[in-house]
């Protein structure tokens, strides 16, 4: 397990505390309680369109996979490994 939980069998959602809009197939966040705005490029946009309802890690997974040329362990490693950003600036909310 990381330190923010994540993990292929939690539950990811997008926070509360946040707004967005995609632009251009990139993503535009903003974090309501610091005021600060983030960007995904296209494949990040993608991850983010899936997390608006709760679902597990290993479901995003598998979506990325299915509509990328990407290995999978490349993709969960990748996945995680943005989730985990996103759960440190208080973007998503991760639940075992």
């Amino acid at each position: 397990m990381t330190r923010s939980g994540v993990t292929l069998a939690a539950t990811v959602v997008a926070s509360a505390s946040q707004v967005s809009q995609t632009v251009e197939e990139e993503a535009v966040i903003l974090e309501l309680d610091q005021g600060t705005y983030y960007g995904l490029d296209p494949v990040g946009t993608r991850v983010w369109s899936l997390i608006q309802e709760p679902c597990t890690v290993a479901d995003v997974c598998d979506a990325i996979v299915a509509e990328y040329d990407v290995a999978r362990e490349r993709c969960e490693a990748d996945v995680v490994g943005l989730l985990e950003q996103l759960a440190a600036k208080n973007l998503i909310e991760v639940q075992p």
